[in-house]
């Protein structure tokens, strides 16, 4: 211990003679374990955290899979499916069904729509928590007539209603319905995520479905259950299959293509962000192991100026052990020097990445540099301390002592130096290459992307949502058409505004509206009914979102449900209903929620060109058009064209629906370009810190260029001279010296070509449009890194041709 504590005070005693080297030194080691750290942290809060609920290992989904589908693995459930896997199952404490709902709070001040959520029968005792006051719900509530009852979330509780003891057993009005409260959730109680309940719940309800036969196409539920102790996944989806057997034996309409899939929470939540992080965190390793390579560069080139001192130690009696041992206690030094630095560094910068990509992924709110994340820091320091100490102490032990003790000797380091140097740089180039080549792929995905069509045009376009109280508008009565009708023609009206219309889903909103459709003439197997997008629309729709009619005609006042009933088709539906004959007047059969609709025909009056729905990099699908005025939905989407910017226009569309009906209030207040922006918001955020990483590595790579072509100019000083002095012209030695560095950076690039060839297939899934061989790419980061090398390497060859030769000739 004592001749450690030695080693660590000559340690400190050396660096501090050498500040420069000792700042660049630790800089650059605090960019590449400050890089790590923060990827790490976001790593650790998505997907090794713990999550916030009571023993949350227990706690699985259950999806139904539509085969027929595209092999969605996260289809919804009915209440009929949720009640047999709780039923006929031996291996859930319990299975819940939850979805989502949203009310207009109108008590306690002005009219807010609030998210919330609705929750089968023991929601609560499965995410083992009492209410704070009052009860959980009862079975009997479970049945409509006898649901309007609610359970206040904690926030809510607090902020709407002034944290009132005495609220329980007190009528509250939700979107003009009067409800009961009967319990206030406890503070401990965390929302399900965003990819599970939209927005996060802030009060319950209790979800009052039928559940019998005819209901088992009715799937617009989510599952969630909690497995026995003892029980693995493997034994619980083995229990389902057997269920879902048994049911397509009963039901083969409803299940021959449907199966069912268990998934942890944990896993369930992860699993989409999971490709990305692993890219990026490859992506920060590349990184650190390029500062790793311009520290032991620094440190060779500094060993040069030591080995005299080495050479006296050896000489005096030190063993190669013990010089190894001080050459690595140096080393470990910077790296914790770096790894201070570094945990300072990702403080900021998760705290950055949270800002910036909270919006896209909601679990980075609870990023932080915990006690797991200062283990993986502490041991990443000490690994790094040793990747790059180990070679240059080995090198610097294994001096040729009577050489350098010599007059004038300079000992074999300088020639050591001088290929592992290059060596060295020839790797950072490499991986600097990769991680350019990784963040061009997502930058050229994104372009891709941003030259999709959308199948409409957002420019200019406000939107916003409106839910209309199902007791003051009943679905079914001219109510809800009335109001649309009276409220478009008054924001039509004002003064700027182009065009204004309502749809029930808005396109890339995130939503999604899918209905099985008869299409007249053709028979379909079991699970073989084609499930089209459905969308209810005003007829201004087209009009405003500049959505193109391919044939035929759009929707008019006239469409009413006392004219024949109508429908238009998508581009691609057309294609694949009717390839080798006319659309025009064929007929459509689908369910409908208003008497004598059941069972009632389609006449198809128009063709319209395809909008992605899903995403910009979504497939093509089939869609199918309803005048609102046939089909009367009550929550519906305000979308509106304006000559300028849409957001000055907020204040006075909600004036104009307050004149309509003061109770209302409108959520999702948006932009359409907003909303096409946020479709790709994952993709960008992917790509901005590959792309900052990238940059990052570009720079040490440079630096590295630039130290291994000033350590070269220094040695190679007395032979500049000669050159010079025996006729060398100064353009000569610049060729010489540059042509030297980009000798290495060409075996550099060629390395880091072959390397981003065989790493970029693992990012396939982020890309789109662009191959993970894409040539462009390859080519146009070569050319980058490339130049970069000459720029860096050409400042101390310029300095090499300057050389005065009797000057060098006298240094000799």
């Amino acid at each position: 211990m004592e001749t450690l504590l030695y080693d660590v005070r000559y340690g400190l005693r050396t660096l501090r003679k050498s500040p420069g080297f000792l700042a660049l030194a630790i800089i650059t080691l605090a960019l590449g374990i400050g890089a790590n750290t923060a990827i790490f942290s976001v790593a650790n809060a998505v997907l090794l955290r713990t999550l916030p609920y009571k023993d949350p290992g227990s706690l699985v989904l259950i999806w139904s899979v539509e085969h027929a589908d595209g092999e969605n693995p996260r289809g919804q459930q009915s209440f009929t499916d949720i009640d047999d896997y709780r039923r006929q199952t031996d291996v859930f404490e319990s299975v819940v069904s939850f979805g989502d709902y949203s009310a207009v709070f109108s008590d306690s001040g002005s009219p807010e729509r609030i998210p919330g959520m609705q929750v089968g029968d023991g929601y609560f005792s499965l995410m083992r928590v009492q209410p704070l006051l009052g009860r959980d719900f009862l079975p009997e509530e479970q049945i409509e007539g006898k649901d309007q009852v609610v359970v206040l979330g904690y926030g809510l509780w607090q902020r709407r209603f002034a944290a009132d003891p005495e609220i329980v057993g007190k009528h509250i009005t939700l979107s003009a319905r009067s409800y009961t409260v009967v319990g206030v959730a406890p503070k401990d109680l965390p929302a399900l995520p965003p990819s599970l309940v939209s927005n996060g719940a802030q009060f319950y309800r209790p979800e009052a479905d039928k559940r019998d036969d005819n209901e088992r196409l009715s799937r617009h539920l989510r599952a969630i259950a909690r497995l026995k102790p003892g029980v693995s996944l493997q034994r619980a989806q083995a229990e389902l299959d057997v269920v879902n057997r048994h049911l397509a034996q009963q039901f083969p309409k409803e299940y021959a293509t449907t199966g069912v899939r268990i998934v942890t929470l944990q896993d369930d939540i992860a699993g989409n962000l999971r490709p990305a992080l692993l890219v990026l965190l490859g992506a920060v390793g590349f990184l650190l192991l390029i500062a790793c390579a311009n520290v032991a560069n620094l440190l060779l080139a500094r060993s040069t100026r030591q080995q005299r001192e080495i050479a006296l130690r050896s000489a005096l009696g030190a063993s190669r052990a013990r010089l190894v041992r001080q050459a690595l206690t140096e080393s470990l030094l910077l790296s914790v020097g770096g790894g201070i630095l570094g945990i300072l560094l990702a403080n900021w910068g998760t705290r950055l990445i949270a800002a910036v990509g909270a919006k896209v992924i909601p679990q980075l709110l609870g990023v932080a540099i915990d006690f797991r994340v200062l283990i993986f820091t502490a041991g990443i320091s000490l690994l790094t301390g040793f990747l790059f100490g180990l070679m240059p102490a080995l090198r610097l032990s294994a001096l040729d002592v009577s050489g350098t003790l010599k007059e004038g000797g300079k000992g074999s380091c300088g020639m050591t130096h001088s290929a592992a140097g290059r060596f060295l740089v020839t790797a950072e180039i490499a991986l600097a290459l990769t991680l350019l080549t990784g963040a061009g792929l997502l930058l050229r995905t994104l372009s891709k992307l941003h030259s999709v069509d959308p199948g409409f045009s957002s420019k200019n376009v406000l939107s916003m949502s409106i839910g209309l109280p199902s007791l003051t508008y009943p679905f079914g009565s001219p109510k809800p058409v009335t109001f649309y009708r009276d409220l478009l023609d008054r924001v039509s009206s004002l003064p700027g505004v182009q065009s204004a219309a309502a749809v029930s889903i808005l396109p890339l909103g995130g939503d999604f509206d899918t209905v099985g459709t008869e299409v007249e003439g053709r028979e379909y197997a079991p699970g073989e009914v084609p499930y089209p997008e459905r969308y209810v629309v005003t007829p201004s729709y087209f009009k405003t979102l500049q959505i193109g009619m391919v044939r035929g005609r759009a929707f008019s006042e006239a469409d009413t449900t006392d004219s024949p009933l109508v429908v238009l088709v998508s581009e691609t539906a057309a294609r694949r209903w009717w390839p080798n004959a006319d659309p025009m007047g064929k007929r459509l059969r689908l369910p409908g929620y208003e008497p004598g609709m059941e069972k009632a025909w389609r006449t198809v009056v128009g063709i319209v060109n395809d909008v992605k729905q899903a995403g910009l990099d979504a497939p093509r699908t089939m869609q199918i058009y309803i005048p609102h005025a046939q089909n009367r939905n009550d929550y519906m989407a305000l979308v509106v064209r304006t000559s300028q910017d849409p957001l000055g226009y907020v204040t006075e569309v909600r004036r104009q629906i307050s004149v309509l009906d003061k109770n209302l209030a409108v959520s999702d207040v948006t932009t359409l370009d907003q909303v096409v922006s946020d479709s790709v918001a994952a993709r960008r955020f992917s790509a901005a810190l590959l792309g900052a990483f990238a940059l990052l590595g570009l720079i040490l790579a440079a630096v590295g260029v630039y130290g291994i072509l000033s350590y070269s100019v220094t040695q190679r000083t007395p032979e500049i001279g000669i050159r010079m002095a025996l006729g060398a012209a100064r353009k000569d030695v610049l060729f010489l010296m540059v042509a030297f560095g980009l000798r290495h950076a060409l075996w550099g690039v060629l390395g880091g070509i072959a390397a981003a060839f065989a790493l970029t297939r693992l990012m396939s899934s982020l890309l789109f449009g662009v191959s993970p061989a894409d040539p462009t790419t390859f080519v146009g980061a070569a050319l980058l890194l490339g130049a970069v090398a000459c720029i860096a390497g050409y400042i101390p060859a310029l300095r090499a041709a300057k050389v005065d030769p009797m000057v060098a000739l006298r240094y000799e």
